[in-house]
């Protein structure tokens, strides 16, 4: 992913998500819709989702697909175009709830941005921001007091959506559904795969936050491989280890591989993609099967704790404080598992060339399916109302705040005003001192428009368009997206833990491979089984 396309805030939001939740949070997001109850599977699988008409007002310099490919840019639009005509939220005031990342900005009274972005939308945005570790809490509070904001973000580990989004916000299906949506051009811009996460109750119930669908990338230091003559495309395991082997030089104190506090289990995603293994839940006739449950899952296992001992892992890898993107950019590990946001993050900190490594099948015969991810960070949900002309100004808003790159609405709202919170500087924006302290409203957890590619070094968006268009074709899916577990929502990570600690203790000989199946019947009644339930229930349902 480009800086730009992820946005400099959605950037880091993604790098402190994955490393807060573990290595598995993109590869295996995106179960994110449906509802519970008996009924609704079916209602939801009904559900005409909105009509997808991308956006022509900018030519990029690489195209991007339907099915995910993302557009590329090389440079930042010369001329951006205006996408929206007059005052969109021109009304009463707005108020929102959202999430955020970075240090509060000043408010809206001592905030030349703030005051700009009000005067552009013809209204005032009230925006309550609270600090990410204390969202869900405060979402809690606000849903248990019933005086809602007008717009609340509603975040993917929120427990019980169904039935929150049904009791206390609005019903966008009328106004959203198929061509509805064309009233809205940015909104039906947002590609489908991101609106799947929105239908809930045989609705569609929310606006998305849209993000790649291709997951985690294993990340490869292509320059050194290229210093050391080595081939990086492996077509086999084989050949992976072999990759492995010759990037290792312990003695320089280099080593192919590392996980530290990310945990073992996103390296293992990677050998799993190789042996064919399903993307977390698979399901045959209607009955589900985890990952954690298969053949597969010991023989990825056993790979690592082979790989363990012939010495590619750095030797801090099982130290839960240990950072590996800093291995990585340092150079003391040349291959990491990371969301896709990290490969600008890497190349621009540590000023190194970064490449994506293509899982080959297991024994070769070319690429393995790469895990799809979710196509939401979050959802956001209008507080329940019948007021027609309400509900149409907040999707006005929304619909320019997902004005795409290109646009002079896209700008305004990621750089602020330019000469006094950006200039131009090699042909990008670059954010003056006042721009980096007023400018961080995240409005882009609200809604957003379409990631992209760049703009950056036509090398590097060439090699991340270049390894989207070999693995989106094929990317798989779980057996449970497009579904809804209560139990996965709330217990996923507590329980993963266990399998994270099991393969640990494989990995470095303390445990035998036949320990597996003990975390695995530890896992199922702490909460696996139950997600089992639930998902089937949810399918047979829909089906």
């Amino acid at each position: 992913m480009g800086t730009q396309g992820m946005g400099r805030r959605r950037l880091l939001a993604g790098a402190v998500a994955a490393a807060a939740a573990g290595p598995l949070l993109t590869a295996c997001s995106g179960t994110d819709s449906a509802g519970t109850s008996k009924a609704q599977g079916a209602a939801n699988a009904a559900v005409r989702l909105p009509s997808y008409v991308p956006y022509q007002g900018v030519k990029p310099d690489l195209p991007g697909t339907a099915k995910g490919v993302l557009a590329g840019f090389y440079g930042y639009p010369a001329h951006p175009v205006t996408g929206v005509r007059g005052k969109p939220a021109a009304g009463p005031k707005i108020s929102a709830l959202v999430n955020i990342f970075e240090p509060v900005p000043p408010a809206a009274g001592r905030n030349p941005f703030w005051q700009e972005l009000n005067k552009r939308l013809g209204t005032e945005l009230d925006l309550g921001m609270v600090p990410d570790a204390d969202y869900l809490q405060k979402l809690a509070t606000v849903l248990a007091g019933g005086d809602l904001p007008d717009l609340v973000e509603i975040r993917m580990d929120q427990p019980q959506r169904a039935q929150i989004l049904k009791a206390q916000f609005t019903d966008l299906t009328e106004y959203l559904s198929g061509d509805a949506v064309k009233k809205y051009p940015f909104l039906a811009n947002i590609p489908t795969e991101s609106w799947r996460a929105c239908v809930y109750n045989g609705g569609i119930y929310a606006l998305p936050t849209p993000r790649p669908v291709i997951g985690s990338v294993m990340f490869c230091r292509a320059d050194l491989i290229k210093d050391k003559g080595l081939g990086g495309d492996p077509k086999s395991y084989a050949e992976f280890t072999e990759l492995c082997t010759g990037l290792t030089d312990a003695r320089n104190k280099q080593w192919a591989l590392g996980f530290g506090a990310a945990g073992p289990l996103s390296t293992w995603a990677f050998l799993m993609q190789m042996l064919g293994a399903p993307n977390e839940w698979g399901q045959r006739g209607g009955r589900f099967t985890s990952w954690f449950e298969t053949e597969e899952a010991k023989q990825a296992a056993d790979d690592l704790r082979t790989l363990v001992k012939k010495g590619v892992f750095h030797p801090d890898s099982f130290a839960a404080t240990s950072d590996p993107r800093v291995w990585f950019g340092t150079g003391r590990t040349a291959l990491n598992r990371d969301g896709a946001a990290a490969w600008d993050l890497l190349a621009n900190t540590y000023g190194v060339t970064v490449g994506g490594l293509v899982a080959p099948r297991y024994d070769g015969g070319g690429d393995a399916r790469h895990y799809a991810g979710g196509a939401t960070f979050a959802l956001t949900a209008l507080k329940k109302t019948s007021d027609a002309k309400r509900v149409g100004q907040l999707l006005s808003m929304a619909n320019w705040l997902a004005a795409p790159l290109g646009t002079e609405e896209h700008l305004f709202r990621n750089y602020g005003i330019q000469g006094d919170d950006f200039t131009f500087a090699k042909g990008l924006p670059a954010l003056t001192g006042r721009g980096k302290k007023d400018t961080t409203l995240p409005l882009e957890y609200l809604v957003d428009g379409p990631p992209f590619l760049g703009p950056g070094a036509p090398d590097r968006v060439r090699a991340q368009h270049d390894y989207q268009q070999r693995i989106v074709p094929g990317l798989l899916r779980g057996a449970g997206a497009g579904l809804y577990s209560d139990t996965d929502t709330t217990k996923k990570l507590q329980i993963q833990k266990l399998m994270q600690d099991a393969l640990s203790q494989i990995m470095q000989g303390n445990k035998p491979v036949s320990a597996w199946d003990d975390a695995v019947r530890s896992w199922r009644t702490q909460g696996g089984d139950a997600i089992r339930a639930e998902y089937e229930a949810a399918y047979a349902d829909a089906h």
